[in-house]
């Protein structure tokens, strides 16, 4: 049965706060039912939820929150001691034990709450607007196109985050037809998403006319708070850095060759009177193998965790990609770019654990490049810009393709991927998308190459439209074709159909003045192939093209690196089918075959017909691969990775220059100048100058012995090396020379005099280097005399000092012998022979 009354000590406390609203109402109640019995507390429990009601809304919610609190317990224990225990001093402050219901404190400042404010504190959460992104430059819309610009933004938008509902809001012009103003607002769900839009799709090219501009929202007040008056910023103090291309300025023009034996990658100078000076040498510095950037200036290292670019003078680390387990690298033309691909499919947790707890922001990787294997980076700055999936077959198997799997244009604005069968995708490298936001579909496309160079036209000097080429097979009754295409205006240039096609390989000439499609083709009965050549002048008018046919199957094709001269050779011969290889690449044989030089003659008066004409073949060989000078003229024909043939020959292409011009025939200049054997040769590369080409045998390839042999252009041995477990020997690349057209001509005018103090030059080297090694004897002799007078004096000291002990030196008898033999020998003759 309910009280009528309240005791008097709580009617007076309920009078009390009643008058005193903001009076913390928890500390009132610790003191006003101290003394009171639990029974009556609980009967009066109603009234006091009622009468503390409307005196909340005038002081701190938190504090009604405690005496719900102290409302809410369960009253079943025992009496006082319950409410003694709820509202002890050490809960509500040392001033509480003061406190009686006749005594009550006079303001809220008297109360010591400190505790309780800290126990049951409810945080505050800012509102605030990280979450919202300001885009600019899109597209004024009326009201009828309003709704389909918004799809499309949330299009672009949602690969990065969620989009709130209505979460799109494009002010509009108050004044005329309502049209937007052409920038919007997108909030996102949270500011990690609204981080991540302005890092992806700032600079976004929405269509031809609108790239996005996307900054924070929080950054347009940041900016209106900025000074009017212009403050200088604190200048920084000047670092020198190293420059990238000083080995350029060597005195005596060496080039540079890395090296990878064993475990061991060093750096060398070229020499030929000495052995090669070493530059570096580091244990461990690659992991997999090394790779120069096609102009020289970064050394790549591969490793687990990625790859690491070097160089400069000290070679210090210029930056590092992060990509587990990469495979296979490629620089684009002018070193800017840099694609990697990896067998792994790329995970953020697994890069975040090697990574180690705490660096997790060095990881470039997010969400959307999960499972993706090619990685496109920026080499200056070591920053991601694109991530691709593998390409996969329509039944979802992963692809095989070739590398490099992305092809650069010669101006590095686009590179491409052929998707096998279905399509070429061109991608855009400064936003990194689609060139007009969509593949070009090209059914059962099987290859395609960029021209190389980007061309001028010789009477305005304009650059004109980059060009790549492909080629389809036949498909029922449809020929095989190759055609031209001019990106990014996707025009089709020229296109030839083929027909009864085997199969076709692209081979574009060095300067981009002509396109070789070397075609294999079947005969009538299917039961044999043949070779033709087509040639596709492609920058002259209407892109002539010129036919070769062989009577036998073409191997290898290439062509002569000089702007001037369409000059090529080829491997030819009857029996197509290449020979079985082990699994390191290996023949066992070397098949018989000839190898044809052509050259394109303009029509005049000893040519009647324009086109490319036969120069010389040498037939019965057993040549693999064919390799130019960097220069032309001179061109090295060898067999490589085989077991029983390792032959080289090096061949001048206008040797006999007076016979071709006594006999009218150009291919009588050619000829073999020497010729030479590598035993196990599995790979050869020229010097970027032309003056030297190196041989190597690779224990990549077999177990026999490993090492190269250094050449001159005319064949002769210079060095040879053996190295135990030698992989890998790659030159320095050099960029493209900055001398002008005529200045070459003038160097070459002159070239008796530049020959004759390069070789004083030479001579004053050689006979610096000469004295060296001869002070260095006389150093040596001279340490080795001293030592010996050291020893002497030493010796006769011990003697005189035994001899005064009583020491008697032993007595050789007179008779005594001693035989001493010495061995003479003379050469009487020597001779020697060169054997062709």
């Amino acid at each position: 049965m309910m009280l009528a009354t309240p005791p008097p000590t709580v009617s007076a406390g309920l009078s009390g706060l009643t008058q005193s609203p903001t009076l913390t109402y928890s500390a009132v109640a610790g003191s006003l039912f101290k003394d009171t019995a639990l029974a009556d507390v609980a009967q009066w429990e109603g009234e006091m939820y009622s009468r503390l009601a409307p005196a909340s809304s005038h002081g701190d919610p938190r504090h009604m929150d405690v005496v719900s609190k102290a409302y809410s317990m369960d009253y079943a224990g025992s009496d006082t001691d319950c409410l003694a225990s709820f509202y002890a001093p050490s809960s509500y402050g040392d001033d509480l034990t003061k406190f009686t219901a006749n005594n009550l404190p006079a303001t809220e400042a008297d109360i010591n709450f400190s505790d309780l404010e800290k126990q049951f504190v409810v945080p505050e959460h800012e509102e605030t607007l990280e979450n919202v992104v300001v885009v600019d430059n899109i597209p004024v819309v009326d009201e009828s196109k309003e709704e389909k610009l918004v799809q499309v933004l949330k299009k672009v938008f949602k690969k990065y985050g969620t989009v709130k509902a209505n979460g799109i809001h494009m002010p509009k012009e108050s004044s005329g037809k309502p049209k937007t103003k052409g920038y919007a607002f997108v909030e996102f769900e949270t500011a990690q998403q609204a981080h991540a839009a302005i890092a992806n799709l700032n600079g976004y090219k929405l269509d031809k006319s609108h790239s996005l501009l996307v900054n924070a929202f929080m950054d347009v007040e940041r900016y209106t708070e900025v000074n009017d008056e212009y403050q200088a910023p604190p200048e920084e103090p000047f670092e020198e850095r190293e420059h990238l291309r000083s080995w350029l300025s060597d005195a005596y023009g060496r080039d540079q060759f890395v090296v990878y034996a064993d475990q061991e990658l060093s750096v060398f100078w070229n020499e030929t009177a000495h052995p090669a000076e070493k530059v570096i040498s580091r244990s461990n510095w690659t992991e997999a193998y090394a790779q120069w950037s096609p102009l020289g200036s970064f050394l790549c290292t591969v490793h687990e965790q990625g790859l690491v670019l070097w160089g400069g003078p000290s070679w210090k680390k210029l930056a590092r990609f992060i990509h587990r387990n990469v495979k296979l690298i490629d620089f684009s033309p002018s070193e800017r770019y840099l694609v990697t691909c990896s067998t792994e499919p790329i995970s953020v947790d697994a890069v975040n654990q090697m990574l180690g707890a705490g660096n997790e922001h060095q990881n470039p990787y997010s969400i959307d490049d999960e499972g993706h294997t090619v990685c496109v980076w920026d080499a200056q700055t070591g920053s991601l810009l694109r991530s691709f999936p593998p390409i996969k077959t329509e039944d979802g198997k992963l692809a095989k393709g070739s590398w490099p799997q992305f092809k650069w244009s010669p101006s590095e604005k686009y590179l491409a991927r052929m998707t096998q069968n279905s399509s070429l995708s061109v991608y855009e490298t400064d936003t990194m998308a689609l060139l007009d936001k969509k593949s070009i579909k090209i059914p059962g496309i099987q290859d395609f190459s960029w021209c190389p160079r980007v061309v001028y036209d010789p009477r305005t000097n304009a650059a004109r439209p980059e060009m790549l080429a492909y080629w389809t097979p036949e498909e029922g009754n449809l020929p095989a074709r190759v055609t031209l295409m001019s990106i990014p205006t996707r025009t089709l240039v020229r296109t030839k159909n083929l027909f009864n096609v085997f199969s076709a390989s692209l081979h574009w000439h060095p300067e981009g003045h002509a396109l070789c499609v070397r075609v294999q083709r079947y005969t009538k009965s299917k039961k044999s192939r043949f070779t033709n050549l087509e040639i596709f002048r492609a920058y002259e008018r209407d892109v002539p093209v010129d036919v070769i046919e062989l009577k036998d199957c073409a191997v290898a094709f290439d062509w002569e690196p000089v702007a001037d001269n369409m000059r090529f050779a080829i491997i030819h011969t009857d029996d197509p089918t290449p020979p079985v290889t082990n699994a390191t690449g290996i023949a066992s044989t070397a098949v018989n075959t000839s190898v044809s030089f052509y050259a394109f003659e303009r029509k005049g008066k000893l040519v009647k017909k324009e086109g490319f004409q036969l120069l010389k073949t040498f037939d019965r060989k057993k040549v693999t691969a064919l390799k130019w000078s960097p220069h032309g003229r001179h061109i090295i024909l060898a067999t490589l990775r085989t077991i029983s043939t390792f032959e080289l020959d090096f061949v001048d292409t206008e040797f006999d220059q007076s016979a071709a011009n006594k006999s009218g025939l150009a291919g009588d200049a050619i000829s073999i100048l020497a010729t030479g054997e590598h035993y196990g040769v599995t790979d050869l590369e020229w010097d970027p100058t032309g003056r030297y080409v190196v041989t190597m045998a690779s224990s990549w390839r077999h177990s026999m012995e490993h090492g190269y042999i250094l050449w001159d252009f005319k064949g002769e041995l210079i060095h040879k090396t053996v190295v135990e477990r030698f992989k890998q020997l790659i030159w320095r690349p050099r960029p493209r020379s900055l001398l002008s057209e005529e200045k070459k001509r003038e160097i070459r005018k002159d070239l008796k005099t530049f020959s004759k103090e390069l070789d004083e030059q030479d001579e004053r080297r050689l006979h610096a280097a000469d004295a060296e090694l001869m002070s260095q004897r006389r150093r040596l002799i001279t340490e080795w005399q001293t030592w010996r007078e050291q020893v002497d004096a030493m010796l006769a000291s011990e003697t005189d000092e035994a001899l005064q002990s009583g020491y008697k030196l032993p007595i050789v008898a007179d008779d005594q012998e001693f035989v001493v033999d010495e061995i003479v020998e003379e050469v009487i003759e020597e001779k020697e022979e060169i054997i062709n």
